[in-house]
């Protein structure tokens, strides 16, 4: 049998580059718009999501993947490995885990499969998956992985600042109220993870708060290993944002992109944010 085999889902953000590299499985989450259902990753890229966007009428919502093709995934990797690592986006976010927990039970006499709720999603789940990819890579033990990623899950912060405020309204994150008002004002949500889930904690006024309220967020961070920064139609602020956290961290890795599908049906299209990770 080859070594541990490192399995995560869509929302990771991963390039294709380092799912080549490390060997990562991906299972694509669904994407609901409209009476449409496409599978992420596979049948819709970010590209394309945004495009849809423009003529859909009802939010987007994330799914998680159909039973069946998660076992039928875990059955052709039993073939090549007898212990697959299964880490996915918080349960509170989408229900994957709850599936793969499912498909898990279903081949115990195939294979074992470990699967880890990451209490995050993006590329902070993306962080924690290229670290276990690394490890099993490398030839450590599945105990030894386990401890490391669930020792790396209180390390991972998330914040971003939407304008897309009926998203929040729709999720129970903000009253309608707040929603309606804020979007007449151009205010834009700062949304932060919490437990594995999206909590609004502050609000920017314009552009040059947004820029202020994240560095601000990042720059509590005393030891950040590793950083993202995703924007969709924030051009100029998250240019003046980077330039920004360039200066302040010189050395540590920032990973830049549009937001992935399912974060955006979270958050909408006008989105700029961070993924911080925290040496631990």
């Amino acid at each position: 049998m080859s070594h541990i085999r490192i399995v995560t889902d869509s929302s990771a953000h991963l390039t294709p580059e380092e799912i080549e590299r490390y060997g990562i499985t991906i299972i694509p989450l669904r994407v609901r718009m409209g009476r449409k259902v496409y599978k992420e990753f596979t049948d819709l890229s970010y590209e394309e999501y945004f495009r849809r966007l423009q003529s859909v009428k009802t939010l987007p919502t994330s799914e998680p993947p159909l039973l069946q093709e998660v076992i039928d995934l875990y059955y052709e990797l039993s073939k090549e490995t007898d212990h697959i690592i299964s880490i996915h986006t918080s349960r509170k976010l989408n229900k994957v885990v709850d599936v793969a927990h499912t498909a898990a039970s279903t081949l115990r006499s195939h294979t074992r499969i470990t699967v880890i709720d990451s209490e995050t999603l993006s590329r902070g789940l993306g962080m924690i998956v290229l670290r276990a990819a690394e490890m099993a890579q490398a030839g450590e033990s599945a105990q030894a992985i386990g401890r490391e990623i669930r020792g790396m899950i209180p390390a991972i912060f998330l914040a971003f600042l939407t304008s897309d405020l009926h998203y929040l309204e729709r999720d129970g994150r903000l009253r309608k109220s707040q929603a309606f008002l804020g979007s007449m004002l151009g205010i834009r949500a700062l949304v932060e993870t919490r437990d594995g889930d999206l909590l609004v904690m502050d609000k920017a006024r314009d552009a040059l708060d947004a820029v202020e309220k994240l560095y601000e967020y990042i720059s509590e961070f005393a030891y950040l290993e590793e950083l993202a920064l995703l924007q969709h139609n924030n051009v100029q602020i998250a240019t003046a944002l980077m330039e920004r956290l360039r200066e302040k961290f010189p050395h540590a890795p920032i990973f830049t992109d549009v937001p992935d599908a399912t974060l955006a049906t979270f958050l909408g299209s006008n989105v700029l944010g961070v993924i911080v990770r925290e040496a631990y």
